[in-house]
């Protein structure tokens, strides 16, 4: 990459990373504050004409056809694509299974129509919006502060946020895999993903998550309004992410509560319906 491309990009990513939170990886970063000066396709562009920068989208390293194992974070040698429509709540997406790069959701909004905080830097399906501001409401009268920080994500944007946090992790694919998803693996392009966060960590995004009041009142109460943590803690090998408390997927109320039923864990469950 060129010394006057490095600068630009270093330029526009500082104006971006105003407020910086750890990772899972311990690292100071914030790659979420990139919405506006990062259009897709610009984005992509930058990705594509630097080859200092990587688009990878399915892995060099092969090891089985399997998530789980010692390295569970590795990606399986063969990459499906789903079997569902992403506008179904009930698609499988995972490292095995992925969504095409064209595929973006039917009915998105802005996130701010639920009423939650920064949301109108954001976009999700409408599918989702009345219940996402039942799930507010609530947690305001109980006292809980929500905002989010990160919802819809096109296939460009995971270009660029998976290269983001490959930067941020030494340019270590098996690091940046642990915490990102490549592109069209991941449930944001879905646009019923929501990263949350509170006040209460001046909406940072990052582990110390998990230690708030708006975390635990999540784990409780976010199945009734058919949200589902997605990477729960503990299920690494069957997930193929590190534990995300901030991170839920919207499925509806009434398949939330076949979820919980079940005892199993979402991806569990999606496995077996797909």
């Amino acid at each position: 990459m060129s010394e006057f491309w490095e600068k630009i990009i270093t330029f526009l990513m500082s104006l971006t990373l105003s407020v910086s939170t750890y990772n899972p990886m311990g690292k100071l970063v914030n790659p979420d504050e990139k919405g506006i000066l990062f259009r897709g396709e610009v984005k992509e562009r930058l990705i594509n004409e630097n080859s200092g920068i990587k688009a990878l989208t399915t892995p060099k390293i092969v090891s089985n056809n399997t998530i789980v194992g010692s390295k569970w974070w590795i990606y399986p040698e063969e990459i499906k694509l789903t079997k569902r429509s992403g506008n179904d709540l009930l698609v499988l997406v995972n490292k095995e299974y992925r969504l095409p790069e064209t595929f973006i959701p039917i009915d998105l909004v802005k996130a701010s129509q639920s009423g939650i905080r920064r949301g109108e830097s954001y976009y999700l399906r409408s599918i989702l919006i009345n219940d996402l501001r039942d799930l507010v409401n609530q947690a305001s009268n109980d006292g809980v502060d929500l905002s989010i920080r990160s919802g819809y994500r096109s296939y460009a944007d995971q270009l660029y946020t998976y290269n983001f946090w490959l930067k941020a992790n030494g340019n270590i694919e098996d690091e940046a895999d642990k915490v990102s998803a490549r592109a069209g693996h991941s449930q944001h392009q879905l646009g019923t993903a929501i990263d949350f966060s509170s006040a209460e960590i001046q909406d940072g995004l990052g582990g110390q998550f998990s230690g708030t009041l708006a975390a635990k009142w999540l784990e409780q109460n976010a199945w009734k309004y058919g949200f589902v943590l997605a990477f729960p803690k503990g299920y690494e090998n069957t997930t193929g992410f590190s534990y995300e408390s901030w991170h839920y997927r919207y499925i509806g109320i009434a398949n939330a509560l076949n979820v919980i039923n079940s005892g199993k864990i979402l991806e569990v469950y999606l496995r077996e319906i797909n």
